[in-house]
């Protein structure tokens, strides 16, 4: 098998993603997002400490590096906040980015959400019907338990199971 190798390949000495990164530079407070984080994430008096970075805006001119960067630092600020579900991680990226990068997360969100939230409600209506009435505070607890999932929201359900998976899935 014959390899062809570009004419500018060994004049091009920058590499593509260098291994030094380059300094953030942040021309208005306003491009940054501001948390301060927890030394134990599980203890509310531990030692807070401040941690800035750069929101992630979308759009072209995005470099891989800085969208990796950006990553890490969610899933920093995620960790010393103690971040555990899903409604609370999607409040946080409300924060955490801006433009056509909040835009598509939201639109993902949504995407995801709402099969979601059918699901449950048809899981809640189906304990419902299953119901065979006989007893009384069961049906209502079985009821009450339907209201509550019917009124649930695209932001509310990702409090429930699998809404963390719903925001991984919808910051891809």
């Amino acid at each position: 098998m014959k390899v062809s190798v570009s004419k500018d390949f060994e004049t091009n000495m920058k590499a593509l993603l260098p291994l030094v990164p380059e300094p953030t530079t942040v021309l208005k407070k306003e491009d940054l997002a501001q948390v301060d984080l927890l030394s134990d994430p599980t203890d509310n008096n531990s030692t807070k400490v401040k941690f800035s970075f750069k929101i992630l805006k979308g759009g072209n001119g995005k470099s891989a590096r800085d969208v990796i960067q950006w990553f890490m630092n969610v899933e920093r600020a995620f960790a010393g906040l103690n971040s555990n579900n899903g409604q609370l991680r999607f409040q946080m990226i409300q924060q955490f980015a801006a433009g056509a990068a909040l835009s598509g997360f939201n639109h993902n969100v949504q995407a995801l959400a709402a099969p979601a939230r059918a699901t449950l409600i048809a899981t809640a209506q189906a304990a419902v019907t299953a119901d065979d009435g006989t007893n009384a505070a069961r049906r209502t607890a079985l009821d009450t338990q339907l209201a509550a999932v019917q009124a649930l929201t695209d932001e509310t359900v990702l409090a429930q199971n699998g809404g963390l998976q719903i925001v991984s899935t919808s910051t891809e």
